[in-house]
């Protein structure tokens, strides 16, 4: 697979500064503290993602009014309404490495921790304009928010980004990642949560790349039962063919 720093060298000619300044999203670095969040700023500035980010917004979902991403801080990721923002901590950045080296990503499945990292990097951010998208414009959405956005960030990998469809496989995996950390229950207040359970937002992930192209993917919902496969790989051709259209609906009506 290409790297996304490669994939990405084209959209990465144009300073990101520079970019911003013809759109209306604004990047903003807090001064990084310690070795490792300097290391991580320098990987986010040549990742391309900015810069990926601001070309999709541009060509696909504007927003009305500037949405600014800060880069630093304690909290996040997460996309403040009442001034917004999204905030990105360097130590989410940092965090996303580790459990991709910790996981053996490149012996498992032929890739740099670092590029998984990345992916799990552009899913996120697309995840938090997902949201700041729908404060922005007023979209109604029906059930949990934090689901439409998932499948806004996977889409929009899918369909516009140079092998969105692994990268977003990438993402899934750091869900799967995370779920493996947890105790083998939940607390009661986590089934009222806004967010899906971390395997479901894995499975939830995969069944779109699936879905958009199955006779590539064949193989990779093979984690679910034989007895359930077909029918889970029906459903999610369907999905994702729904879903798609939905979205392309609705953005295609505001350009």
């Amino acid at each position: 697979m290409k790297s996304l720093l490669v994939s990405l060298s084209l959209s990465s000619l144009l300073a990101s500064s520079a970019l911003a300044a013809q759109n209306n999203i604004s990047i903003e670095y807090q001064t990084a503290k310690g070795k490792e969040d300097k290391s991580v700023q320098q990987l986010i500035e040549r990742s391309g993602v900015n810069e990926t980010l601001v070309e999709l917004s541009n060509a696909h979902f504007a927003f009305n009014k500037t949405l600014t991403i800060r880069y630093g801080g304690e909290e996040g990721p997460m996309y403040d309404p009442d001034t917004h923002i999204i905030h990105v901590p360097y130590s989410f950045v940092a965090e996303s490495l580790q459990y991709f080296k910790k996981n053996d990503y490149q012996k498992k499945y032929g890739k740099e921790p670092q590029l998984g990292a990345i992916d799990t990097f552009l899913h996120t951010l697309l995840h938090e304009a997902g949201h700041a998208l729908v404060a922005d414009q007023d979209i109604p959405v029906l059930g949990k928010e934090e689901d439409a956005v998932d499948n806004f960030a996977t889409l929009m990998m899918i369909n516009y980004v140079e092998e969105g469809d692994d990268a977003a496989i990438s993402a899934a995996d750091m869900f799967a990642f995370e779920s493996e950390n947890r105790p083998d229950y939940y607390d009661f207040g986590e089934y009222i949560d806004e967010h899906s359970f971390d395997l479901q937002r894995y499975f939830s992930t995969l069944c779109l790349v699936y879905g958009s192209a199955p006779e590539k993917h064949q193989k990779l919902l093979d984690e679910v039962e034989k007895d359930y496969l077909s029918e889970r790989k029906d459903f999610c051709i369907d999905n994702f063919q729904q879903l798609d259209h939905n979205w392309h609906q609705y953005l295609s009506s505001k350009n």
